[in-house]
């Protein structure tokens, strides 16, 4: 009976934490309507600052030539396991110090073992953090750019996340966080966030601990005063570049770390692709390879144990870049592959042991399937990239999995030799 009564007053304080959360949004996001409603076109073009003769092609790119007090963002955190939707609103309080609110819902997008369905689940993270941009001050000062939200921070906040579906327990998290972080506008719409993160559980003495790396890519909505000369880009855009063949590395989900009174878990994973054009057509062949290795202690009920498991994610796929021609006339690309595509192609992921719960796994996870997407992938500069698809596939059936649709959903952003 005391427990019912718990996990009611737990559910209810959750119900406040969220409106809460909602309402704040809600206000934050009334008045980012607003002043948007009250920027011209880009067809009554300004006289562009003077502060942008003093700029790079990147910095001029990284808008920072705009004054930015508030942003609202609507980003898609790049990890493996999970579909993510992130919607967040900063706002500067201090030169140099902004608070930031987010609400992120997610779902595991793996496909479970037809016996452990129940193991799908979704959920909800609320956090509200403040950021500290500890260059900005000088860059203003001394390199002429604009007060804005483009560059490195340092932050400290508090996340709560409540997961459903995992009836007949409640979950929920508490989490006390610091990272560091690369927040840059790209664009006038375009948005990534990535860095490191710090974060230990509160709730109810668990002190879980978590290390990793992130990466949000997305949309960035703020009050503008410019309209952007596209003419300076061509360094960023590489107007006229052609590549043939290139090299990528996806940064996202490369490392994590959980350390609890119960388990430590160290885990590996780093992306490789390569991509080769056909001649000087629109079509070229990409192939991408993940693997993965982790180690995990468990002291659990009295019993202790420690392993090692290994996983390996591969894809083949053709590419039509159909839009590339028209990209090439008005000058936004070269011959190469910064483009819109359509891709068909195969994938398979394979896992030794894959756990459907805290201490069982099931040996020898085999999830392959075809699929026809759409993306978006661009290259920047001479190292950078970024690749976002989504599309349908189709599921075989194996001994732990049933045929059936799949629903892909991929963002990489990372480093392209």
């Amino acid at each position: 009976m005391k427990k019912i009564e718990h996990n009611k007053l737990k559910l209810s304080n959750i119900s406040l934490l969220v409106f809460v959360c909602l309402f704040i949004f809600l206000n934050f996001f009334q008045v980012a309507v607003n002043a948007q409603s009250g920027i011209q076109t880009d067809t009554t073009a300004r006289k562009q600052d003077s502060t942008v003769k003093y700029l790079t092609p990147w910095e001029y790119a990284f808008m920072m030539n705009e004054e930015t007090s508030w942003m609202f963002k609507i980003d898609f955190p790049a990890t493996f396991d999970f579909n993510q939707i992130k919607l967040g609103i900063e706002k500067r309080i201090a030169p140099g110090f902004s608070l930031n609110l987010d609400i992120e819902f997610y779902s595991n997008s793996k496909n479970q073992y037809e016996k452990f369905s129940s193991e799908r689940f979704s959920g909800l993270n609320a956090s509200l953090e403040s950021r500290w941009y500890y260059r900005m001050n000088k860059r203003v000062k001394q390199l002429n750019v604009a007060r804005n939200m483009s560059d490195n921070y340092l932050a400290l906040g508090f996340e709560y996340g409540y997961q459903f579906n995992t009836y007949p327990y409640i979950f929920s998290t508490l989490d006390l966080y610091a990272k560091w972080g690369v927040q840059r506008r790209f664009l006038k719409y375009g948005h990534v966030d990535f860095g490191v993160k710090a974060s230990i559980d509160l709730l109810y003495g668990r002190h879980v601990f978590t290390f990793n790396n992130f990466i949000d890519v997305g949309f960035a909505f703020t009050k503008d005063k410019y309209k952007i000369d596209r003419n300076i880009l061509c360094p960023v855009l590489k107007c006229y570049a052609g590549d043939k063949f290139i090299i990528k590395s996806n940064l996202s989900n490369t490392f994590g770390t959980l350390l609890s009174k119960v388990a430590i878990s160290i885990g590996f994973h780093p992306h490789i692709a390569f991509e080769r054009k056909i001649s000087h057509s629109s079509f070229s062949v990409n192939f991408a390879l993940r693997p993965g290795i982790n180690y995990h202690l468990i002291n659990f009920n009295g019993s202790k144990s420690d392993y090692w498991s290994y996983s390996v994610n591969t894809l083949l796929e053709g590419r039509w870049y159909y839009n590339l021609k028209r990209r090439m006339l008005k000058g936004k690309s070269g011959n190469g592959l910064s483009a819109n595509y359509l891709a068909i192609g195969g994938e398979l992921h394979y896992e030794n042991k894959y756990y459907y719960s805290f201490d069982s796994f099931y040996p020898d996870y085999v999830a392959p399937k075809l699929y026809i997407v759409t993306g978006w992938q661009r290259l920047f500069g001479k190292h950078l990239y970024y690749d976002l698809n989504i599309g349908i596939g189709y599921k075989f059936k194996t001994k732990n999995e049933d045929a059936g649709i799949a629903w892909p959903f991929n963002i990489a952003v990372g480093y392209r030799f």
